[in-house]
C-alpha cells in the first residue's frame, strides 16, 4: 500500500514539469506567431463570419482581421475561385496593422496571389526563352491572354508575321508559345509577342521550300484571302499571290467571280523572289488557252454576240467568249464618219458582231459591226424612183449638194438638179443643215449612190446616155454633150470686151444645163442650112 502511494506521488511529481513545458511552448508559439504577423506578411486564416462587404478572418492575431470583398480578387488575375463561407481556410496578406482601439487588422487575398504568380512568371521567363499562354478574349488592337494566372496583352501586329493579318478571335481558347517583350510589376502590365517565333519557324520552312520548288512547278493550295488586285493562296510553307491578270484567260475578270475563300486550287509558279519572300502564281496557266482552238471555232462570216470590254481611239474590243476578244476597227463601226467609238457603243454593252478575220499566231480577231447594220440593204425598196423624200443637207461641193436620207445613207443632188434655172454655186440655193424634200432619180446599192433632184418630174431634162461618172470624187460633169468636146474646123468668133462670149438675149431660147447636147458650131451650121 505504501509502495503504491509512493508510486502515485512520483507520477504526480513527474507530471507537473510536463505541464509547465507545454505552457511554455504554447506561449513561445504564440509569441512567434505574433512576431510573424506584420504588414506584408502572408498568413493562413479561418473565416469566422461573412458580411455584405467582406469577411472576418481569424489569423491567430489578438483580434480578427477583415477581408473586404474588393480585396478578394482583381481583374488582372485569371481565376474562377468561389467566394468563401464560414470555416473556410484562406491565405491572405496583411495590409494594415491596428494602431489604436478602433483600428482593425486589414487583409487582402488577391495581392498575395498576384505576387506569387508574378514571381512564378519571372522565374519561367528567366529559365526559358518562351512562355506558354492561352487566348482569353479579343479586344481592340489585339488579344488578351493568360500567363501563369495573370492577364497579358498581345498587340495585333505581334500576332503573326509582318505583312500578314490574322483574326484575333481564332486564337481564343488556344494555347501557344510567346516571348515576353515588356513587363511592369507596379502597373501589372505584361506584353507578349508571337510574331518573332512564327518568323523564325517560317524561315526554316521557307528555306526548305526554296530548295524543292522552282519556277514552272504546279502546286496545290487553299485560297486564304481575296483582294482587289488578286488572290493569296496558302501553299503550306508560305503564301503566294495570283495577280488579277493571272486568274483567268478572261479579260477584266473579278476575283470573287472566279474563286471563293477556302477553295482548293492548282496554281503554277511563275516567279520566286527570295529576298522579299514573294511567290508569284498563275491560275490561268493551269487551264487550256482558248486561243489554241479559237481559229477553229471562229471562222470568217460567223455571227455571234459579245460584250464590249474596252473603247479606244481606234476601235472597240469585244469579248466573244471567256478569254477571247476581238477588235471592231473604228472604220467597221458605222457607215457614217465618227470621231470615237463611244459615239456608237459603250463599255459593257451586248452587241452582235460578225467575224471578219482570225489570226491565231498573233491572237487577234477582226470583227465587224456595221456589216450587220447596212442601211443600203433594202435601199431600192425604201427609195423608189420619183419618190419624194425628206432629206438634210450635210455637205456642199462645187458640183452639187450631198444630202442625208437616213443615218448611213447619203444622196447627191447635182448642181444641174438644184433648180430649173442655171445655178453657178450650190451655196446660192442651199445651206448645210437645211432640211428639204428631194425626188429620187436613181438608186445604185452596189456602188452606194443615190441621185436626187429638186426639179419637178415633168421638167426633167433629156440626157444622152453616157457612162456614170464618180461625182463623189469631185469630177464635175461636162456642161455640154459630145459635140462640144470635138474640135470645130470653122474659125471661132472673136470674144467681146472682157473676154466673154456673146450670149443670146432671148430668154425663150435658154436651154436647161443638161439639155445642151450640141456645140455652138452645130447651132451655126443649122442656121446656115435654114
Amino acid at each position: 500500500m505504501v509502495d503504491e502511494l509512493r508510486t502515485e506521488d512520483a507520477a504526480v511529481e513527474n507530471e507537473t514539469p510536463e505541464k509547465e513545458e507545454t505552457m511554455e511552448e504554447m506561449m513561445q508559439q504564440y509569441t512567434e506567431a505574433m512576431s510573424d504577423i506584420h504588414r506584408g506578411s502572408v498568413v493562413e486564416g479561418t473565416v469566422v463570419d461573412a458580411r455584405e462587404d467582406g469577411w472576418l478572418v481569424d489569423v491567430g492575431y489578438k483580434c480578427e482581421g477583415f477581408l473586404p470583398r474588393k480585396e478578394w480578387t482583381h481583374r488582372v488575375l485569371v481565376e474562377e475561385t468561389q467566394e468563401p463561407v464560414k470555416d473556410d481556410k484562406v491565405r491572405v496578406q496583411i495590409t494594415n496593422m491596428p494602431t489604436g482601439e478602433d483600428s482593425q487588422l486589414g487583409l487582402s487575398r488577391w495581392r498575395c496571389e498576384f505576387d506569387e504568380r508574378w514571381n512564378k512568371l519571372e522565374k519561367e521567363a528567366e529559365e526559358n526563352e518562351t512562355v506558354a499562354v492561352k487566348g482569353l478574349r479579343k479586344v481592340k488592337g489585339g488579344l488578351i491572354v493568360s500567363c501563369c494566372g495573370i492577364e497579358g496583352f498581345i498587340p495585333i501586329s505581334h500576332l503573326t508575321q509582318e505583312g500578314h493579318g490574322i483574326a484575333p478571335g481564332k486564337l481564343v481558347d488556344q494555347e501557344f508559345p510567346v516571348k515576353l517583350i515588356e513587363k511592369d510589376r507596379r502597373k501589372r502590365r505584361l506584353v507578349f509577342s508571337r510574331r518573332s517565333l512564327i518568323e523564325e519557324e517560317l524561315a526554316g520552312i521557307r528555306q526548305a521550300f526554296y530548295e524543292h520548288v522552282h519556277e514552272g512547278d504546279v502546286l496545290e493550295g487553299d485560297v486564304s484571302s481575296i483582294t482587289s488586285f488578286g488572290v493569296f493562296v496558302n501553299l503550306g510553307a508560305m503564301e503566294g499571290l495570283v495577280h488579277i491578270t493571272e486568274l483567268s484567260w478572261q479579260r477584266s475578270a473579278k476575283a470573287k467571280d472566279i474563286v471563293s475563300k477556302g477553295d482548293h486550287v492548282k496554281v503554277k509558279v511563275i516567279g520566286i523572289d527570295k529576298e522579299n519572300n514573294r511567290i508569284s502564281l498563275s491560275l490561268r496557266q493551269t487551264l487550256e488557252d482558248p486561243w489554241t482552238t479559237a481559229a477553229e471555232r471562229w471562222t470568217p462570216g460567223m455571227v455571234t454576240e459579245g460584250t464590249v470590254t474596252n473603247l479606244t481611239d481606234f476601235g472597240a474590243f469585244v469579248e466573244i467568249e471567256p478569254g477571247v476578244e476581238g477588235l471592231i476597227h473604228i472604220g467597221d463601226l458605222s457607215w457614217t464618219r465618227i470621231k470615237h467609238p463611244k459615239e456608237v457603243l459603250k463599255k459593257g454593252q451586248k452587241v452582235e458582231v460578225s467575224i471578219i478575220e482570225t489570226d491565231k499566231e498573233r491572237k487577234r480577231i477582226s470583227l465587224g459591226y456595221k456589216q450587220l447594220h447596212d442601211p443600203w440593204k433594202n435601199a431600192v425598196e425604201k427609195y423608189p424612183k420619183d419618190a419624194e423624200i425628206p432629206v438634210k443637207v450635210v455637205r456642199l461641193a462645187d458640183f452639187g449638194a450631198f444630202v442625208e436620207l437616213e443615218e448611213g445613207v447619203e444622196g447627191l443632188i447635182h448642181i444641174s438638179q438644184l433648180s430649173t434655172q442655171r445655178v453657178e454655186n450650190p451655196k446660192d440655193v442651199l445651206s448645210e443643215g437645211q432640211e428639204i424634200t428631194a425626188r429620187v432619180l436613181e438608186v445604185n446599192p452596189s456602188e452606194r449612190r443615190i441621185r436626187m433632184s429638186l426639179r419637178p418630174a415633168n421638167e426633167e431634162p433629156v440626157r444622152r446616155e453616157r457612162p456614170l461618172r464618180d461625182e463623189r470624187r469631185g469630177e464635175r460633169p461636162a456642161d455640154v454633150g459630145e459635140g462640144r468636146r470635138q474640135h470645130d474646123d470653122r474659125p471661132r468668133r472673136p470674144r467681146r470686151e472682157g473676154g466673154e462670149r456673146r450670149r443670146q438675149e432671148n430668154h425663150n431660147s435658154a436651154l436647161p444645163q443638161e439639155e445642151m447636147n450640141f456645140s455652138i458650131g452645130d447651132l451655126l451650121k443649122q442656121k446656115e442650112s435654114e
